[in-house]
């Protein structure tokens, strides 16, 4: 018997992935949640607060024909609610323990929040900031306002391999090695450690990541190979057995034995179970970030900005794209072709009292009352290449709403800018 998979993507902002599915329902994104809880109340799961859709019963009919080999996934952008429905479905589905298989979650930094240590910033209490591997004037949140805290700490050192928008208001700036010319280590999703290794030495003498912590904790100044080793001798043990374990970890590329064992789980009731609401109010706005330069940490390199985004095909800017019924509803944009490329309307973008300008792109199968923007762009300090391309959508993210949130206003500023698709 031949047996077909099937692919449903009910998505809040269009993805190769729901260009590939075979049934794609686009909703807002804020609408994915009561959506979840109807399909888990269609396949036997104790949730409330469901939203009835054409979709919900055949969906739902087809994961229980499927059974455990059926699998539900929660976009990272959605709620944990939603993750917490979706478990409860592949818990329901029996999937659990064969298609899904459950671990411990990984080592964390600290429970200290990104908004708790601008607090802190604010209050006068952090006399020393080390920043290393982030751009957090550039990508916080904006209702943290972390440019204004950070200039209260007295002494601020920044760690990276550029002078971005962090940097520029460090007084010292250290510049780091490339991950290509450092030693360190990683974990696989599953766990398993994989030990890296630089392909060349340090071209302008960049210190890695591990040579700073340790120049804070250490009275001598080992090496980041010293560094690694020194670590795993620990955890391998200090026997005749160690340099046989460390030459086969280095020739294989993962060290045998540090995969997380499997976990046995069961999903319990709780706040996750009951419904919230059922969407946010008036126009959506989404984040998504760039499928080119990411969060803006790939935004000088030209190749990247040169590719063209998936289904849109725009290259070196942002846009704010929403569906043809939303653009109508809002007025109606003119988008010309011109022999060098398209040259389109720019509106502005309200969002809880922030603003910012874009110029309009209009995407087939967007969800409708919805604005997808993308992170990334719009950088002040990312180099000769990345400088003032698009615009800067972090501007409008605040740490309540990360990902998307409704109240956002559009109006027109009689403005046109050129799109390169």
């Amino acid at each position: 018997m031949c047996i077909r998979d099937r692919l449903y993507v009910v998505e809040g902002s269009p993805s190769p992935t729901g260009a590939s599915a075979d049934h794609r329902l686009p909703i807002r994104s804020s609408a994915i949640e009561g959506f979840a809880r109807a399909v888990a109340a269609g396949v036997g799961v104790a949730a409330e607060g469901g939203v009835d859709h054409e979709w919900v019963a055949p969906l739902a009919k087809d994961l229980k024909r499927a059974g455990a080999r059926a699998l539900v996934l929660a976009g990272e952008t959605q709620p944990p609610a939603v993750h917490a429905l979706a478990h409860a479905i592949n818990e329901a589905l029996g999937a659990v323990g064969t298609t899904v298989v459950y671990t411990e979650p990984g080592e964390t930094a600290g429970d200290l929040s990104l908004g708790e240590l601008v607090e802190e910033m604010k209050a006068g209490t952090v006399e020393v900031l080390v920043v290393t591997g982030a751009n957090p004037v550039y990508a916080a949140p904006a209702d943290l306002e972390f440019a204004e805290a950070l200039e209260k700490v007295p002494l601020r050192i920044h760690h990276g391999l550029s002078l971005d928008e962090t940097a520029v208001q460090c007084q010292w700036h250290l510049p780091a090695a490339h991950p290509l010319e450092s030693w360190s280590d990683a974990r696989a999703i599953d766990g398993t450690v994989t030990l890296v290794q630089p392909l060349i030495a340090p071209l302008y003498g960049g210190l890695p990541t591990h040579e700073l912590v340790a120049a804070f904790v250490e009275d001598s100044e080992p090496k980041g190979y010293e560094i690694l080793r020194g670590h795993w001798r620990e955890v391998l043990g200090d026997d005749d057995e160690f340099e046989t374990q460390w030459s086969r970890a280095l020739h294989d590329g993962v060290v045998a034995g540090t995969a997380f064992p499997e976990k046995a789980v069961a999903v319990t009731p709780g706040e996750w179970t009951r419904s919230a609401g059922h969407g946010a109010s008036g126009l959506e706005i989404v984040f998504r970030t760039d499928p080119g330069v990411y969060d803006g940490r790939f935004a000088n390199l030209g190749w990247l900005q040169e590719l063209p985004r998936p289904l849109t095909k725009l290259t070196w800017d942002n846009a704010a794209l929403m569906s043809p019924k939303t653009a109508e509803k809002l007025g109606g944009f003119r988008i010309e072709e011109t022999g060098a490329g398209h040259v389109t309307e720019v509106v502005e973008l309200r969002y809880q009292g922030r603003t910012v300008k874009a110029p309009v792109w209009i995407l087939p199968g967007h969800p409708d009352d919805a604005v997808t923007v993308h992170l990334g762009l719009g950088r002040t300090r990312a180099g000769r290449v990345g400088d003032g391309v698009g615009f800067d959508a972090y501007a409008l993210r605040t740490s309540d709403a990360p990902w998307f949130g409704g109240g956002l206003e559009v109006e027109r500023t009689g403005e046109t800018a050129p799109l390169a698709c």
